[in-house]
């Protein structure tokens, strides 16, 4: 059944990459684990476990979920005239969001509470008031690049595949993305994808 207020909460175990889209509705994004890269126009902004991020209707955004990352999603369908914030960005959670939020995390049977809860947690969204500013980890990944890494070995690793993601998507021959990003070694090249996304690509 397609509600009007959606409640998720996906477990992301490999590297999964939004495509650069415009969004079909407003979400409410925590992260309880791992990490998740927003892109938001030439920017991108590292939401870390216990930080939330607030995606408009229409937002032209990417999304990047590092492996083993868990989040608590709540999606507002453009079908509600209400006037929810225009603006994307952190937003700092009420004691009150985070108690309906943990509630719905950890599942109800009964779908009336689970609509009552939403209904509730809609109200608290209304009042919320997103800002954009660059944190410590978010300027990190801003400057990464692939001749100097700010970032934990982890961090680099998953920001190479995602690279190399990308340069096979846009045509770039395999051969060349394995030369130019990992020194020509082919196998470990195809390690380190089923390690980071679970195929090789």
């Amino acid at each position: 059944m397609n509600f009007a207020v959606e409640f998720t909460s996906p477990t992301f175990s490999h590297l999964v990459l939004t495509p650069r889209k415009k969004v079909l509705k407003h979400s409410l994004i925590q992260v309880s684990q791992g990490l998740a890269l927003v892109k938001l126009g030439k920017n991108e902004y590292a939401v870390e476990p216990g930080e939330t991020i607030w995606i408009p209707f229409d937002c032209l955004v990417s999304i990047s979920y590092f492996p083993n990352t868990v989040i608590n999603k709540v999606d507002f369908s453009v079908r509600l005239t209400d006037n929810f914030p225009s603006q994307a960005g952190y937003v700092q959670q009420t004691a009150l969001t985070k108690a309906l939020i943990d509630k719905l995390a950890t599942g109800t049977n009964n779908e009336q509470a689970t609509q009552e809860l939403l209904a509730v947690l809609k109200q608290e969204v209304l009042a919320l008031n997103p800002l954009l500013s660059e944190t410590l980890l978010s300027e990190r990944f801003n400057q990464w690049n692939l001749d100097d890494s700010p970032l934990s070995q982890e961090h680099t690793l998953v920001m190479v595949m995602r690279e190399a993601k990308k340069r096979l998507l846009s045509g770039q021959k395999k051969e060349k993305v394995i030369e130019e990003l990992f020194a020509s070694k082919e196998e470990e090249f195809e390690q380190l994808c089923l390690l980071v996304f679970g195929e090789t690509l």
